[in-house]
């Protein structure tokens, strides 16, 4: 079908948009587009090739899905660093490099565009395309100009935010017609900060889309996927998190618990944990009731560090326990914490893998190392996370903004392996929404929402995509009352624009499925009015309560609120209709009701619709948290907020005050100590042995290919594991990680690994471990050279992994 549709755009002449919903394949479908036009529209000479730009996270999913489907096409990656893109340019300018598909990354096309312009293409693909919704970015303004046929536009979520974004995708398809002083009409049509909203313009954009896009969802093609399960679990704070929302609404040094906290804490049994929390709470009203100690009075986003406090309050500055250990009150610090407890506890006995997104991932404070001892914020919500796992002894895999590409492909192949050392996958939900796939877990956790909602259905698309087997289910966890629940509604608002106007594309004109869909997408608006004034659980039975019954309590509430819509998805009608009359009305009468449905709906959304969608700091469970605040308090805290940016490196040596920034650094940091191994890498042999520079290897000059003059010419010798064994790149030259086999001297970049699973040893070796030698840029394997061997010599196998055993326990005997 796509193929057809835009062999007709091409044929026309015009840019398109392939859209279908997120994991229904557009990668196999582009490449097919490629493959028909290399077979039917031969030319003269040779073809221009075809240049796709994709996020690094499917990088390599793009080069293997060409390996598979199109083997006789040349693909070149063009990507690395500034001394690897030249050296494939010149061998494309020497002709030693030919290739009919670039792949290469939105980093690298704005680090090179000049050389990617100088080129001709036939068709420039953008693979999540909604990158260059914003117009205005570095990143959209350089892919303008491009040299290229026709250009293809891939994305899962073509309208976002607001019809300003979609905006951004028409210009680079059409930048003739969708001009600048086009911008305007785009931006007044839906406008939540105004509250504006143009029915009629978002039917022209329908109208736009249903010509230049093609999308299919998963409800409307018959593709074998289990369903999606989706549920909001409202869930009460802990006293933590009471006590710091109060703290920063209220700015006060000194609060009354028993205002703070709705049930009496001196009676109710309490943990280990709590009882952690509860001593830290009380030593920090302690401090903070000095002059020198509000540091929390210059926190400059309320909203933010709200937000912060929803999802754990060590991520705020000073809030968590000095010294910080590991232990209970990580759990007991926050409910959503408890929560994913219950819900690991429930699946991971199973065998199930769980998905865990944050979008909680930047700190005003620098990140010094998870599971490491520290006394100001955590950072970000997936460090707290990994400290966790690391409580409850949960083997895990993280991926976010900092992974490199080879440790990306790495993890993700691990995860979807038969065998996995992996039950637990930690992903920032903007670094893992994107192409990614991960279909072996059945339960995702929504840690936090995304003011996008478009990301967050990104990153529930991992799991719940082409070659998802079992049900998936998705868990999105609100903190009652908070902020967090009030931006429920103007997410609503945004996920009903982003249906409203893509709704008509997978239509397939049937009136009776169009009322439907209409009923459906004012269900949205109505969901979005936020549970604050709700009755939920409180936190006593919450904390003692199942899974289970955490689970049903979320499912009444929402049922509850569903009974109308349930009501009026089965009659076919909109609430406002059913004083019309019924279906054995004339002719006539269907037609007036047809009318009546269509102005009641209309009217429905201007209402849902009106109004200013913003969410109120200060209002927390159905209140407003007032802050007496003079104007002297003002000029006060403004006073402290400047001096944030000022810090004094005056100190006093002998009397003498001097600046700390011309003093020496008396913290030197020498390069870690470890012992080196005792037999060559090579021959497993003593003797006289040269030592890795890099890792605890030996191996004989002879043996490592080195004549004794070289050996005193050179200063240092790496041993064979720091470069590839197949095209000799090193840990930099290929992306930053290579893959070292345990039981023999070779190494491989991601690129020189076969295909298949992987015998994964991790990313330190046990025996490095008892040199004192730890994790570096490199995971080992057992490889399959190895493998190979000890299919045909099985007792070689036998005696490798004895002889390293052995050596681990002289070690652990101290016989060194």
């Amino acid at each position: 079908m796509i193929l057809h549709y835009t062999l007709i755009l091409l044929c026309s002449g015009m840019n398109c948009i392939l859209g279908d919903e997120m994991g229904l394949g557009k990668t196999l479908q582009t490449l097919s587009l490629f493959a028909h036009i290399k077979e039917k529209y031969q030319v003269p000479g040779p073809q221009d090739p075809q240049l796709v730009i994709c996020p690094l996270s499917v990088l390599a999913s793009w080069q293997t899905e060409a390996a598979r489907w199109l083997p006789s096409f040349s693909v070149l990656r063009f990507h690395g660093t500034q001394a690897e893109r030249e050296r494939l340019k010149n061998g494309i300018r020497n002709e030693e490099i030919n290739f009919d598909i670039c792949l290469t990354t939105y980093e690298a096309f704005v680090a090179e565009d000049s050389w990617f312009k100088a080129r001709r293409w036939t068709y420039c693909v953008l693979d999540e395309g909604h990158r260059i919704k914003n117009a205005e970015t570095n990143l959209s303004n350089k892919l303008r100009g491009m040299s290229s046929l026709f250009k293809l536009l891939l994305t899962g979520t073509p309208v976002q935010n607001n019809l300003i974004e979609l905006w951004g995708l028409l210009s680079w398809l059409y930048p003739n017609v969708f001009t600048p002083s086009t911008e305007r009409l785009f931006r007044d049509s839906f406008d939540l900060t105004r509250g504006s909203y143009s029915v009629s313009f978002l039917k022209n954009t329908q109208a736009l889309l249903n010509v230049i896009m093609l999308r299919r969802t998963k409800d409307v093609i018959e593709i074998n996927i289990p369903p999606r399960n989706e549920l909001t679990v409202f869930i009460p704070m802990t006293e933590a998190q009471r006590f710091w929302t109060y703290r920063l609404l209220t700015r006060m040094d000194t609060l009354d618990l028993k205002e703070i906290f709705a049930t009496d804490i001196e009676h109710r049994p309490l943990d280990e944990g709590r009882r952690e929390i509860m001593s830290h709470i009380t030593e920090q009203m302690k401090y903070t009731a000095t002059a020198e100690a509000n540091r929390w009075r210059k926190l400059m986003n309320l909203l933010m560090q709200l937000r912060k406090v929803c999802d754990h309050p060590y991520l705020l500055q000073d809030a968590s326990p000095s010294p910080y250990v590991i232990g209970e009150h990580i759990v007991a610090s926050s409910s959503k914490f408890i929560v994913i407890d219950k819900i690991l506890s429930d699946v991971l006995p199973k065998g199930e893998r769980v998905l865990i997104f944050s979008v909680s991932t930047t700190s005003s404070l620098p990140y010094v190392g998870a599971n490491s001892l520290q006394s100001n914020g955590r950072g970000m919500m997936l460090d707290i996370l990994e400290d966790f796992m690391e409580l409850r002894s949960i083997p895990y895999g993280r991926l976010d903004g900092s992974t490199s590409r080879p440790r990306r492909t790495l993890d993700i192949k691990l995860f979807q392996q038969e065998k996995s050392p992996f039950q637990v996958f930690l992903i920032s939900t903007k670094a893992g929404g994107l192409g990614i796939n991960l279909t072996r877990a059945s339960t995702v956790i929504m840690c936090d929402s995304d003011w996008n909602p478009q990301n967050d259905l990104q990153a529930i698309a991992r799991a719940h995509r082409i070659g998802q087997t079992k049900t998936v289910k998705v868990f999105r966890l609100i903190c009652q009352g908070s902020v967090e629940d009030q931006m429920l509604d103007r997410l609503r608002r945004k996920l009903f624009l982003s249906l409203k106007v893509m709704s008509t594309s997978s239509s397939n004109g049937d009136e009776e499925n169009a009322q439907l869909k209409m009923a459906e997408l004012i269900d949205i608006l109505r969901k979005g009015s936020s549970a604050i004034a709700e009755v939920g659980m409180d936190f006593g039975r919450f904390f003692t309560a199942p899974i289970d019954e955490i689970l049903n309590e979320s499912r009444q509430r929402e049922n509850a609120r569903n009974v109308q819509t349930e009501k009026t998805l089965k009659s076919g009608q909109t609430p406002a209709l059913s004083a019309v009359g019924s279906s054995t009305d004339t002719a006539i009468t269907r037609s007036c009701k047809e009318e009546t449905l269509s102005r009641d709906a209309e009217e429905e959304e201007r209402q849902l619709l009106s109004g200013v969608a913003q969410v109120q700091s200060r209002l927390f469970e159905g209140r407003i948290i007032q802050r007496a605040q003079n104007n002297c308090d003002i000029a006060r805290e403004w006073q402290e907020v400047q001096k944030r940016a000022r810090v004094d490196r005056l100190i006093k040596v002998d009397g003498i005050m001097v600046v700390a920034t011309y003093m020496g650094d008396n913290d030197t940091r020498s390069r870690p100590k470890y012992e080196s191994e005792d037999w060559c890498i090579y021959c497993r042999d003593g003797g006289e042995v040269v030592l890795c520079n890099l890792c605890p290897r030996v191996f004989h000059p002879k043996c490592h290919g080195i004549t004794r003059a070289q050996l005193k010419r050179l200063p240092s010798i790496p041993c064979s594991q720091h470069s590839c064994a197949e095209c000799g790149r090193n840990t930099a030259q290929s992306g930053g990680m290579l893959f070292r086999c345990q039981t023999c001297p070779k190494a491989f970049c991601e690129d020189c690994l076969p295909e298949g699973d992987l015998d994964a040893v991790g990313d330190v070796l046990p025996e490095f471990v008892m040199l004192g030698f730890g994790a570096q840029t490199a995971y080992y394997i057992r490889c399959h050279n190895c493998h190979a061997y000890w299919a045909e010599h099985p007792e070689a196998k036998e005696e490798e992994m004895g002889e390293i055993q052995q050596k681990i326990d002289a070690l652990r005997n101290g016989d060194h």
